[in-house]
């Protein structure tokens, strides 16, 4: 009797997001994980989940973490934020493996209390801060992180499409990446199964080994764990 691959839930907009799916879709499969695309308009509660992957996407609603909006240009999706918090928690619950990019890693750490900056360009940074879908972002992997032993290597160079950045980490989460600026690039949790967030977009970057390291990090949690319950 065959054993059903794991299920990873891909949470995103209910418009939009289809581009960065269907390529993380791709990087799951060849890991061996099988995914579902959950969205706003598209969900129920009862979706098996063996992992969840919060993608990237429209800003995070700043009451979230007790903020005003500055500017009115930045894109919001209130209804997403609360399928997303309601998805992260049963994970936390189920000792389920989470996985966020960018928007997604943004998500992790207002979820335990952290905050953000909304506008990078705001901020006075010693460095030019990039925005490109190609890598051309070094960043340092801390030592002693899952990040690090995941990567096995002490800095790498990533994409940024982000315009907003951690500002205060949420209560138990680590750095585990930087970039030049300071800003943070990757948080953790060492006290839960996986969790981990990252703020560049490796499911745009397929061609890189470092994308195909976190993924596999990824999916060895995942499976580790869809192996114990089952």
């Amino acid at each position: 009797m065959n054993t059903p691959a794991p299920r990873i839930l891909v949470t995103g907009s209910t418009r939009g997001s289809r581009t960065a799916w269907h390529l993380t879709r791709l990087l799951l499969r060849s890991h061996g994980l099988e995914a579902a695309f959950v969205h706003p308009g598209g969900w129920t509660s009862q979706e098996r989940m063996d992992g969840l992957l919060l993608l990237g996407g429209v800003d995070v609603d700043p009451v979230r973490y007790a903020r005003r909006r500055q500017g009115e240009r930045h894109r919001i999706e209130p209804e997403r934020d609360r399928v997303e918090m309601a998805l992260i928690d049963r994970a936390l619950n189920a000792m389920v493996p989470v996985l966020g990019i960018c928007r997604g890693m943004q998500l992790i750490n207002i979820f335990f209390g952290g905050t953000l900056h909304q506008e990078v360009s705001a901020m006075d940074l010693p460095r030019r801060h990039i925005r490109s879908v190609l890598p051309g972002k070094r960043i340092e992997i801390l030592p002693g992180t899952r990040l690090r032993s995941i990567l096995a290597i002490h800095a790498i160079t990533v994409n940024a499409l982000h315009h907003q950045a951690i500002d205060v980490p949420g209560e138990g989460l680590i750095v585990s990446a930087r970039d030049r600026n300071g800003l943070v690039q990757a948080i953790e949790h060492p006290g839960h199964v996986f969790l981990l967030g990252v703020q560049w977009h490796p499911e745009f970057m397929p061609y890189l080994w470092h994308t195909h390291r976190l993924f596999g990090g990824y999916a060895k949690a995942v499976k580790r764990r869809a192996g114990a319950v089952g």
